[in-house]
């Protein structure tokens, strides 16, 4: 047990000093809440970011809209795209940016982002299902549900160690080693980052409870469908965030979908036809 437990507050402060969001995400964010802007503002700024535009490129060409013809221009995949979802993806591939420097010998991040894309595709598809109006925004919430875990990794990489080697041994979950060493888990170190980020309420309130669904106050389904779809993801083994055991689920939270017996079938499949495309844009493969 650490006797000496550290302020999570001050962890968070400290990363955010040396870790901030790309600039193309501000620029991206300006040009959405300017009344004057334009897809051709949008395009010209996303265009900064070759590799991004192409990734933008491949995304609007792919099954996941459906487009009939081919997609040439950044101008017409912010069409087909559309603004809001242009932005959720443009700050997940910022995110996925920021964290390419954390230490490999304690997580594999191509391993770490399969998993969250995992979840991410797992909850664009729960939302679908629920008819919700922005299936992407659901996907960024289950891609950053981890986010925390990449915080501890970077700021405290001996205590993950020893962690991990003891949730191997004793066949413990890692976020409860976490909170038993620490007092705190990943879920509440994520959600105070994205709240130092400025990102949506909903955002930071999915990452926080998504082991606790149930305590969530202004986003419970939200937070029920990340929190089964890191369920679905940790069982079938797409990638790992360092958690080596499937976390238990909380039946409460299948409920409050609303899902019929034969969901799960349905999830699965949609998932395997989903998931390299989402893979393919996050880690740019």
């Amino acid at each position: 047990m650490n006797l000496n437990k550290p302020d999570p507050y001050n962890i968070v402060r400290g990363l955010t000093k040396v870790a901030s969001l790309p600039t193309i995400f501000f620029k991206v964010e300006e040009a959405l809440a300017n009344p004057k802007g334009s897809n051709k503002l949008l395009a010209d700024i996303l265009s900064e970011d070759t590799a991004l535009a192409a990734r933008l490129l491949r995304l609007a060409n792919s099954s996941f809209y459906n487009i009939p013809g081919t997609v040439d221009t950044i101008t017409q995949a912010i069409t087909v795209i559309g603004t809001h979802q242009l932005r959720d993806a443009v700050l997940a591939s910022s995110i996925v940016s920021v964290f390419k420097n954390v230490p490999n010998d304690l997580v594999n991040m191509e391993s770490f982002w399969r998993h969250s894309v995992a979840c991410g595709v797992t909850c664009r598809i729960l939302a679908a299902l629920r008819h919700d109006a922005n299936i992407e925004t659901a996907f960024l919430s289950g891609l950053l549900h981890d986010i925390g875990r990449l915080v501890l990794y970077k700021v405290k990489p001996k205590e993950m160690g020893e962690l991990l080697a003891k949730c191997k041994a004793s066949e413990q979950l890692l976020y409860i080693a976490e909170q038993e060493h620490f007092g705190f888990d990943h879920a509440l170190i994520g959600s105070l980052l994205l709240q130092e980020w400025g990102l949506p309420k909903r955002h930071i309130e999915t990452t926080g409870y998504h082991h606790k669904p149930t305590r969530a106050k202004s986003y419970p389904a939200e937070t029920s469908m990340v929190h089964v779809s890191d369920i679905i993801a940790n069982a079938i083994i797409e990638g790992s965030s360092g958690e080596k055991f499937t976390p238990p689920l909380n039946s409460q939270a299948w409920d409050a979908l609303a899902l019929d017996d034969d969901s799960a079938t349905f999830i699965i499949e949609e998932l395997n036809n989903q998931f390299a495309i989402a893979v393919s844009f996050v880690l740019d493969e």
